[in-house]
C-alpha cells in the first residue's frame, strides 16, 4: 500500500459513518476512488452491498440507513410518506414504530432508484416506492418535514402531506379502515400547510375526500381553511365499492360506519 492509500485509510476509518449504506457518489467525495473501494472490499474494509453500494464490514444497516443514503448521499427526491411518516410522528396507534414491516417512499416521476434498494434480504422491512406527481408548485419540499430516526435525520412528510398521500394511495394500497382510523386522529393540523397542499394538489379524488373526512370528523382545522381557491374539479368520482353517494363532494365510497 502506498503512503497517500495508508493516509486514505486512516481518514476513511475515522469518518465513516455507520449504520448507513455508502454509495460510489460519497465514496468519492472522501478521495476513495471505484477501484480503490474494490481494494478495500477485498481487504476485508468493506462489505459490498450491490452495484455502487457498499457498508463497512460487520455493520449492521437497517432500512434507515438506506434511505439516509437515498436522500443525503444521491440528493434523489425521495422521502417517506403516508401511513409510514404517521408512524414515526407517533400519530399510528395500532402500529408501533417497532411493528413497521412497509416503508413506503415516494419520489417524483422520473425518479430511479438504485437496484440494491429492491434485495429484500438486505432490509428487515419491504420498500413500496410510489412515483407520483401528486403535488405541483415551485417548492418541492412543501409539506415535507426533517426528523431524527433511530439517530439519522430523514426526510419525511409532515402529517398533512401524509394523510393526502394515504388518501392518494387508496383504495388500492390502502385501506378504508386504516383511512380512517388515521384520519380521524389528525386534529391538529395546520391549516395553512392544509391549504397550500390542497392549492396544488393535482388529485380531485384527494381533495373531495380529504375535505368529506375531515368534515366527517369536524376537525376544528377546517374552519381555517379558504374552501373558494380551491379547484375540486366537476362530475362524479367513484372510490372502492358499494358506495353511498355524497351529493356536496360528490362522491360515492363505501359507508363508513359509526361506531
Amino acid at each position: 500500500m502506498t503512503r497517500v492509500n495508508e493516509t486514505k485509510l486512516n481518514h476513511f476509518m475515522v469518518s465513516t459513518p455507520s449504520g448507513v449504506v455508502l454509495t460510489n457518489a460519497w465514496l468519492e467525495k472522501q478521495g476513495i476512488s471505484s477501484k480503490l473501494a474494490w481494494w478495500y472490499v477485498h481487504s476485508g474494509l468493506l462489505e459490498r452491498l450491490g452495484m455502487k453500494a457498499y457498508k463497512k464490514a460487520g455493520d449492521k444497516i437497517s432500512w434507515v440507513g438506506a434511505v439516509a443514503a437515498l436522500q443525503a448521499q444521491m440528493q434523489l427526491p425521495v422521502h417517506i410518506g403516508g401511513k409510514t411518516a404517521l408512524q414515526i410522528l407517533g400519530r399510528s396507534h395500532f402500529i408501533p414504530m417497532q411493528g413497521i414491516r412497509q416503508v413506503a417512499l415516494f419520489a417524483d416521476l422520473n425518479t430511479k432508484v438504485p437496484s440494491w434498494l429492491g434485495k429484500k434480504k438486505l432490509w428487515d422491512v419491504e420498500f413500496q416506492i410510489f412515483r407520483t406527481s401528486l403535488f405541483d408548485g415551485e417548492d418541492k419540499l412543501l409539506g415535507i418535514i426533517e426528523r431524527p430516526v433511530d439517530g439519522i435525520t430523514l426526510q419525511i412528510s409532515s402529517p398533512e402531506r401524509a394523510a393526502m398521500e394515504m388518501l392518494f394511495l387508496y383504495p388500492k394500497y390502502q385501506s378504508l379502515e386504516e383511512v380512517i382510523l388515521l384520519l380521524e386522529n389528525l386534529g391538529q393540523l395546520r391549516p395553512s400547510v392544509v391549504q397550500s397542499l390542497l392549492e396544488t394538489c393535482n388529485s380531485i379524488k384527494v381533495k373531495r375526500l380529504f375535505l368529506y373526512l375531515a368534515e366527517k370528523f369536524q376537525h376544528a382545522w377546517l374552519s381555517g381553511l379558504d374552501l373558494k381557491k380551491l379547484s375540486l374539479g366537476h362530475g362524479k368520482r367513484v372510490i372502492g365499492e358499494g358506495g353511498k353517494y355524497n351529493s356536496k363532494y360528490k362522491l360515492s365510497l363505501p359507508e363508513i360506519k359509526e361506531e
